[in-house]
C-alpha cells in the first residue's frame, strides 16, 4: 500500500503532460495510426468510436525518446473505408485527455473516389520570421480549406506531403515539438502526414522515432523510401540526401513504378523526395541524384501512359515546371517557414523547363478525380514575401487529364525560293486542340540536308509563359512562329514543329519543309580550333589553365558537340582564376571596317557545373600598332547547362584584329568548371564594301599570310599536345603545316 500511495502522490505532484498533440500517421481504408508524445512515463491508450461518444479503447506501446519523455503510438485496424471516427489519447493513468479530434479513413481503391491534398516543404523556422510556419498552417491552409470548401478540415483533406526540412537542426530534441508540431497540431490532428528526409533533418533518429511511415521500402532503410495508395493515386516517398543516393533505392523504386503501371486502380503517381535536380532560384542546391529519379518517372509515364509528378524542396521558393518530351510535373512547393531565397539572391537559372518560379512563402493544393476520366489540378496558394503581402491568391495552376487528345498536328508554311541564311523566319499553322486546352509550348528543328535521322542543327524550345524574376519573360511570344540565324549559305535544310498544350500534350511534327539558303553576308567562323577537338591548339593561356577534355574527364560534363570541350578553370589542375585568348586578322576586311560597315557576330555554348563557377567572354579590338582601341563588356553565365550566347557589334574604326578573350572564375568547390564549346567568331560586311584579301585567293591558292600566321601559333604552342612544335633543328614540322593548311581549307 506504501508504494502504491507513493504513486499517486507523486501523479498527483507531477502531473503527466503532452508534449506533442496526437497527430496521425500511416493511413489505410482499414487502419489508422495515431501517435502523441509525453514527458514522462504514461499508458498507450486511445479511445475511440464513430460517434463523440467513445465505445472503444486500443492500447498500444510506447518508447524513450529524450530524458523522461514518452512516444506513444496506437494503430487503430478492422475500421471500415470512407468513415469518420472519433478520438482522444488517455494522458498518464487515465488522470486526463488530449481534446477529442476525428479523422476519415481513406476509401476502398475500388471507390473511384475523388480527395484533395496538400504539399509543403521547408518550414524549418527562420528567426527573422519566427511564427511563418503556424501563419502557413492556420492562416494558410486552415482557414484556405474553410473558405474555399468547408471548415470540416478531416473531410476536406486526405493528406499532407512534407518534402524535408521540418526544423532548422534535426538533432534538436526541443526543435520537434515547438517548431514543427506545435504549430501543426490543428491540421495534422485531424488530417495524416507523410514527410521525406531533408538535410536539415542530420539523418537524426528523431525523424525515425516520430513517423511510422508505410514499411514497405527497403529492407534496412525503414523510413527513408516507401509508398502509399490513396484511391486512384501512388504517392511515393524518396531520400535524396547524401549516403541514401543509392542504387538500391532507384531499383526499388523501379519496382514501385511497374507495380503502379500494372494496377488498374492507380491512374497517377506523385514522387516527393528533398533536393531539385534543377532550380532556378537557388542553383547550388541542384542534385544529379534527383535526376536518375526523374528519369524513371518519366520511363514511367511513357510506357503507362499514366501522368507523374515529383515534389520537391530545399529551395525556399515555389517552380513548377515539366519535362520537355514526357508528361511529368515538376513542382517545388516550398517554403512553409524558411527563409525565402529571393530574386538576385544567389546563383540562379532560367530553365526552358520551369514556366513560373516565386520567391514567396505558401503551399500547393491538389485535387484529385477518378472515375472514367480522372484528373488532377494543382494550384499554387501564396502567402507573398517581406515585400508583397499575399492572403491565400492562387499564383499558378494547371489541370492534368489522364485521357488527354493533343493539339493538332501543325502545318509548316513555306517560302518560295531561296531564303536569307542569316535572317530566317519559319511559320506555322495556328494552334488547335479539340480539349478546348491552352498552348503550352513549341518545339522547332532545323535539319541540315534534310536528314531526320541525325540531331537537329537548330533546335528552338519556346514556352509560351515563362514567369522569371517576378516577369514573364515570354510575355509577346508567338508560337507559331520563330526566328532562326547562322544558317550557311547556298546550302539545304528542312524544318518542323509540334505543339504542346497545357494538359502536357504534344502533337506530331508537322510534315518537313524544305528550303535552300542564298549566299551569305557572313564570312565561316574564323576561329582556330573552336570546339577543343584539336587540343587548345590556337589559343594562348595568360593565366591559369586552359583544358580540353573529353566526356567526364576529372569529374567533367558532355561537350556540347563533338568529343571534346574547354575547360578554362580548369578540372584536371587548380585556379580560382583563370584566363586564354585567341586573336584573329581581320585586315581583310579593312575598307568596310573603316567605314562602319563591318560588324563581327561571336560567341559560343557556355555552362558550369553547379550554378558556382563563371565562365565568361569578351573582345578586344586593336589597330595595326597593336595598341587596344576598345573591349566590350563580357558575358556569362552561372547555368549548369550549355547556354547559347550571340552578341554582335560593330567593328570600330582603325581595326586591324580582334582578340576574343575566355575568363573562368571559381567561386566554390575544389574545381573551376568555367566550360565553353562550339565557339565562333564571324565579320558581316555590307556588299557595297567588299573587299578580300585574305582567305582563299582566286585561284584556290593557300594566302601566305595566313600560313605565316599559323606558323607563329605553332611557335608559340609549346605545351599543346596535338602540334609536333619545333623540330630539334628549330624547323617546322611539315605535316603540321599540312594540318593547319587543311583547318583553313575547312574554314
Amino acid at each position: 500500500m506504501k508504494i502504491i500511495y507513493s504513486i499517486i502522490i507523486t501523479s498527483f505532484l507531477f502531473p503527466v503532460s503532452l508534449v506533442v498533440e496526437p497527430y496521425l500517421q500511416n493511413a489505410t481504408p482499414n487502419s489508422m495510426t495515431i501517435m502523441w508524445e509525453t514527458d514522462s512515463d504514461s499508458q498507450s491508450i486511445v479511445d475511440w468510436g464513430m460517434y463523440v461518444f467513445l465505445t472503444e479503447s486500443t492500447s498500444g506501446s510506447s518508447f524513450s525518446n529524450y530524458g523522461n519523455s514518452k512516444i506513444h503510438t496506437v494503430e487503430l485496424t478492422d475500421l471500415s473505408p470512407n468513415t469518420r471516427y472519433y478520438y482522444r489519447v488517455v494522458v498518464g493513468n487515465y488522470e486526463s485527455y488530449s481534446d477529442l479530434y476525428d479523422f476519415i479513413t481513406p476509401p476502398d481503391p475500388s471507390s473511384e473516389a475523388s480527395f484533395r491534398i496538400i504539399a509543403m516543404s521547408d518550414m524549418q523556422r527562420d528567426n527573422s520570421n519566427p511564427n511563418k510556419f503556424n501563419e502557413v498552417i492556420h492562416d494558410g491552409v486552415i482557414d484556405y480549406i474553410s473558405d474555399e470548401y468547408s471548415d470540416d478540415i478531416a473531410a476536406e483533406l486526405a493528406m499532407v506531403l512534407v518534402t524535408g526540412d521540418l526544423v532548422v537542426t534535426g538533432s534538436s530534441y526541443y526543435q520537434w515539438a515547438d517548431h514543427f508540431f506545435e504549430p501543426s497540431e490543428d491540421l495534422f490532428s485531424h488530417v495524416p502526414l507523410y514527410p521525406v528526409f531533408g538535410n536539415h533533418e542530420q539523418n537524426t533518429d528523431y525523424f525515425i522515432k516520430y513517423f511510422h511511415l508505410p514499411d514497405n521500402g527497403t529492407p534496412g532503410y525503414e523510413e527513408h523510401w516507401y509508398y502509399t495508395d490513396y484511391s486512384n493515386l501512388r504517392v511515393i516517398g524518396l531520400d535524396s540526401n547524401g549516403g541514401y543516393q543509392v542504387q538500391a533505392q532507384l531499383d526499388w523504386l523501379e519496382a514501385v513504378l511497374q507495380d503502379a503501371c500494372y494496377n488498374d486502380y492507380i491512374d497517377f503517381v506523385f514522387a516527393q523526395l528533398h533536393h531539385p535536380y534543377k532550380s532556378e532560384l537557388w542553383t547550388p542546391g541542384e542534385s544529379n541524384y534527383t535526376g536518375d529519379v526523374i528519369q524513371r518517372m518519366e520511363s514511367f509515364s511513357d510506357e503507362c501512359g499514366k501522368p507523374s509528378i515529383h515534389f520537391f524542396g530545399h529551395t525556399h521558393g515555389y517552380s513548377r515546371g515539366q519535362s520537355q518530351d514526357h508528361n511529368h510535373l515538376w513542382v517545388n512547393v516550398a517554403t512553409a517557414g524558411g527563409a525565402i531565397d529571393y530574386w538576385g539572391e544567389w546563383p540562379q537559372a532560367d530553365y526552358d523547363e520551369f514556366t513560373v518560379t516565386q520567391d514567396e512563402w505558401g503551399f500547393v493544393v491538389v485535387d484529385l478525380e477518378a472515375g472514367d476520366d480522372p484528373q488532377f489540378a494543382l494550384k499554387r496558394i501564396s502567402r507573398g514575401n517581406a515585400y508583397t503581402y499575399r492572403d491565400n491568391e492562387i499564383r499558378d495552376e494547371v489541370v492534368i487529364r489522364f485521357n488527354n487528345t493533343p493539339p493538332n498536328q501543325p502545318v509548316g508554311l513555306s517560302s518560295d525560293g531561296q531564303v536569307d541564311p542569316e535572317i530566317l523566319v519559319l511559320s506555322a499553322s495556328d494552334f488547335s486542340d479539340a480539349d478546348g486546352d491552352a498552348p503550352m509550348a513549341a518545339q522547332w528543328a532545323v535539319y541540315q540536308d534534310c536528314d531526320l535521322s541525325l540531331s537537329p542543327l537548330i533546335h528552338k524550345f519556346v514556352n509560351m509563359e515563362n514567369w522569371y524574376f517576378n516577369e514573364n519573360t515570354q510575355e509577346s511570344v508567338e508560337l507559331t512562329q520563330v526566328s532562326v540565324s547562322g544558317l550557311n549559305g547556298d546550302s539545304s535544310y528542312c524544318w518542323q514543329v509540334r505543339y504542346r498544350d497545357t494538359s502536357l500534350g504534344w502533337s506530331d511534327w508537322s510534315e518537313p519543309i524544305s528550303f535552300e539558303t542564298g549566299e551569305s553576308q557572313y564570312s565561316e567562323n574564323m576561329l582556330i580550333n573552336p570546339g577543343a577537338e584539336l587540343g587548345t591548339l590556337g589559343w594562348v593561356v595568360t593565366e591559369g589553365y586552359m583544358e580540353s577534355l573529353e566526356a567526364y574527364t576529372c569529374d567533367g560534363i558532355e561537350p556540347h558537340s563533338g568529343d571534346y570541350y574547354f575547360i578554362v578553370g580548369a578540372l584536371c589542375n587548380t585556379a580560382n582564376y583563370s584566363e586564354a585568348y585567341q586573336e584573329v586578322d581581320v585586315s581583310q576586311y579593312t575598307d568596310c571596317i573603316n567605314q562602319d560597315f563591318a560588324y563581327v557576330n561571336y560567341g559560343g555554348y557556355l555552362s558550369d557545373w553547379g550554378g558556382s563557377d563563371y565562365p565568361e567572354m569578351t573582345l578586344v579590338f586593336i589597330d595595326d600598332n597593336g595598341n587596344q582601341i576598345s573591349q566590350l563588356e563580357s558575358f556569362g553565365t552561372y547555368n549548369s547547362f550549355w547556354t547559347l550566347f550571340s552578341e554582335e557589334y560593330p567593328i570600330p574604326a582603325g581595326t586591324q584584329s580582334i582578340e576574343i578573350i575566355l575568363m573562368g572564375t571559381r567561386y566554390a568547390g575544389d574545381d573551376n568548371d568555367s566550360y565553353f564549346d562550339d565557339l565562333f567568331l564571324r565579320i558581316w560586311q555590307d556588299q557595297s564594301c567588299l573587299g578580300i584579301s585574305g582567305d582563299m585567293n582566286n585561284d584556290s591558292m593557300i594566302n601566305i599570310l595566313d600560313v605565316i600566321l599559323l606558323v607563329n601559333i605553332i611557335l608559340g604552342s609549346d605545351n599543346d599536345p596535338n602540334m609536333g612544335d619545333m623540330n630539334s633543328d628549330g624547323s617546322i614540322d611539315i605535316l603540321d603545316v599540312i594540318l593547319l593548311v587543311n583547318i583553313i581549307l575547312e574554314n
